[in-house]
């Protein structure tokens, strides 16, 4: 005869309690696992979510997989007018799974000449970009941000962009540059650190402080592109930094910011957006914005990285497209090779390329396909 089990009631107690925590545990990995693959929440399509599962999910340094890359914001400038760029940044930024705000640009012949920074003689389409550059400085304050990216609208990056920052993020809190080893915050919630002002990761060259070459800090990266496509200048550099040889293609560098030049991409803190408004606005401005930073990185008054080669670059069309700091000749063409024939360097797969090849289609060929697909089916029965 079967008979039912009865438990005494200690151990219905001690068995409700196991249940109770086995559901717990469930409902924990589930939440965790929701929480460190937030693309599914972005629309990613297959190759570009192909890469994110072979992210590491230890420590702070994952959360450089989310639509920020860990950053507290990710900003773009752009001219209001130049909406073409836009629908450009917006499809990229969707197919990567980063979420972007605008900062519209300024056209300098808009700015009071009472709010020209002192000594500030410049062009006005030079004044109008440091003016975007400080408006996005003065959003990271005003909207308390610990971290922002910035960048430039006419820009690529590479397609394995979230692998490429969780690796620098490594880097960021454990390297010689580091006055201090990183606090207990950084450690848990600041994924790049917050000892430095400005990151620089977009900028068409760089140059070594001679006196302190000591600090650069050299490491692996899979995604670093190859000689051939990495431009001279940054060869250069790595040389001088002491990466050569093999080792092109497989190092990437963090050294201390000294002469960079172009602002396509680069990450602040709020103390590093306080400096650069202190610096390139409150006490004046001796240059286009690029130049000054320079300047302020040299005269020690902001601190700052570089990684080398950068991890943004221009993506160049040709014609009169490339460049919003010149006023368009009408004698000249506008287009030039239009982004069908774009370029980018310093990449090892371009986002922008691999977005065209995600969004192809051939609808008429696949229907056309499908009725052989099928017939092959029914022989493969037979």
């Amino acid at each position: 005869m079967n008979r039912a089990i009865v438990f005494p009631k200690s151990g219905r107690i001690k068995y409700l309690f196991l249940a109770l925590a086995a559901c717990f545990v469930i409902v924990f990995t589930i939440a965790s696992y929701a929480w460190l693959h937030p693309w599914h929440d972005v629309g990613l399509s297959v190759p570009f979510q192909s890469f994110f599962f072979s992210k590491s999910t230890s420590g702070v340094v994952s959360t450089a997989w989310n639509e920020s890359l860990a950053f507290g914001e990710v900003l773009y400038i752009s001219m209001p007018y130049r909406t073409d760029r836009q629908d450009a940044m917006d499809l990229l930024s969707s197919m990567s799974g980063i979420k972007l705000t605008l900062i519209e640009g300024v056209s300098g012949d808009d700015i009071n000449a009472k709010a020209v920074p002192d000594n500030a003689d410049l062009k006005p389409s030079v004044l109008g970009c440091w003016r975007a550059h400080a408006d996005a400085w003065r959003y990271v304050i005003d909207n308390n941000l610990e971290t922002a990216l910035i960048l430039e609208d006419d820009i690529d990056w590479d397609k394995n962009i979230h692998q490429i920052f969780q690796d620098l993020s490594v880097q960021m809190q454990n390297n010689k540059l580091r006055l201090d080893p990183p606090t207990d915050h950084e450690r848990t919630s600041a994924p790049y650190g917050l000892d430095w002002d400005i990151l620089l990761m977009g900028q068409c060259l760089d140059m070594a402080n001679p006196q302190r070459l000591d600090l650069v800090q050299v490491y692996d990266d899979p995604n670093v592109p190859s000689r051939k496509d990495t431009q001279e200048v940054f060869l250069k550099q790595m040389e001088d930094l002491g990466v050569a040889g093999d080792d092109v293609g497989k190092k990437r560098l963090l050294s201390p910011a000294y002469g960079p030049a172009c602002t396509m991409g680069y990450a602040v803190t709020r103390r590093g957006a306080q400096r650069l408004l202190l610096n390139l606005s409150y006490m004046g401005l001796r240059g286009p914005v690029d130049n000054d930073m320079a300047w302020t990185l040299q005269d020690g008054k902001i601190r700052g990285y570089t990684v080398t080669p950068p991890l943004f670059t221009a993506w160049r069309v040709g014609g009169q497209k490339d460049s919003d700091n010149v006023t368009p000749d009408q004698n000249q063409p506008i287009v030039g090779k239009g982004n069908k024939g774009g370029t980018s360097r310093n990449l090892k797969s371009s986002a922008r390329i691999a977005m065209v090849k995600e969004l192809e289609m051939h609808n008429w060929v696949d229907y056309n396909n499908r009725g052989t697909v099928e017939e092959q089916k029914e022989k493969g029965k037979s």
